[in-house]
């Protein structure tokens, strides 16, 4: 009987995981309890099927395969205050010479989301007519802890040309897509709900970037998680910690009464205060071998 004790709770330390405690119990007094061999061995069976499903259980929640791997360059212009002006002669949001902030390295999930992972590749490796070369992170939202890019619209202000329809997304219908969480620095997400707050949806090329430290399960069901920031989370809280524009206290009175009389104008308003003072540019990306 004590050789089933020291097996399942060996068995139950090697796989990094616990049944409950009263459950737990309840396998241990079976195992001691059991007259006979076959009982034993019976018992024995149930405290480790209790302990294996622990352990699957806790891996499942947790763990996605990475299929691909990809890097992204990131450096900042200065004033954005006047997109216009402010993001280059060469018609887009590159200056001559960005402040390097380092990169990123993030390891996808194909599996979990094939028409995201294929569409992000294509924007970072150059097989599409779009690139997120020369594009701009173009949202800090500093109360929730992420930053966005990816925006569609004119390469001359930071933006993502629009991907051709054979870029169509069919994970946007596929519920599977949808069951990754945001709950650690680094997650990844097609960013759903921005682009449809953007008036954008279909191809959209917006993606998200959990900077942390908090949970945002507030965007689970809402938006795919694609992938994870293995390496330069560094440089994840440095485009969060970037400064944004700050509105003054009359603006904020005025956007406040707009919102309580239901003015829909309020909340664009309130959008621009999550922007970046200056241009936060992808300055490069590509794809990595997979090891």
């Amino acid at each position: 009987p004590h050789d089933a004790m020291r097996l399942a709770t060996g068995r139950a330390r090697a796989g990094g995981a616990f049944a409950t405690r009263g459950t737990s119990l309840r396998a241990r007094r079976d195992a001691v309890d059991a007259p006979d061999d076959g009982d034993r061995r019976a018992s024995r069976r149930v405290a480790l099927g209790i302990v294996v499903g622990a352990v699957t259980t806790t891996r499942s929640a947790d763990a996605t395969e990475a299929t691909a791997r990809a890097f992204v360059d990131v450096g900042a212009c200065e004033s954005i205050v006047n997109a216009a002006r402010a993001l280059g002669d060469d018609g887009g949001a590159l200056c001559a010479t960005p402040e390097p902030f380092g990169r990123m390295e993030i390891e996808l999930y194909g599996d979990a989301a094939p028409d995201t992972v294929r569409n992000f590749l294509a924007l970072c490796d150059g097989s599409s007519s779009s690139s997120l070369r020369g594009t701009i992170f173009h949202k800090i939202d500093k109360g929730n802890g992420y930053v966005v890019a990816g925006k569609s619209g004119s390469p001359r202000l930071g933006q993502v040309t629009p991907l051709s329809r054979e870029y169509d997304n069919a994970d946007v219908t596929r519920a599977s897509a949808f069951t990754g969480r945001h709950f650690r620095p680094g997650t990844v997400s097609l960013a759903l709900e921005s682009a449809a707050n953007d008036g954008e949806f279909g191809t959209t090329a917006q993606f998200l970037i959990l900077a942390g430290p908090q949970p945002v399960p507030g965007l689970d069901g809402k938006n795919i998680v694609f992938g994870r920031v293995v390496r330069g989370l560094d440089v994840v809280q440095r485009l969060s910690n970037e400064k944004t524009f700050q509105p003054s206290e009359t603006a904020r009175a005025y956007n406040a009464l707009a919102n309580l009389i239901g003015d829909s104008r309020a909340s664009k308003a309130k959008s621009a205060w999550i922007k970046p003072t200056r241009a936060l540019v992808i300055t490069d990306c590509g794809s990595i071998p997979m090891m």
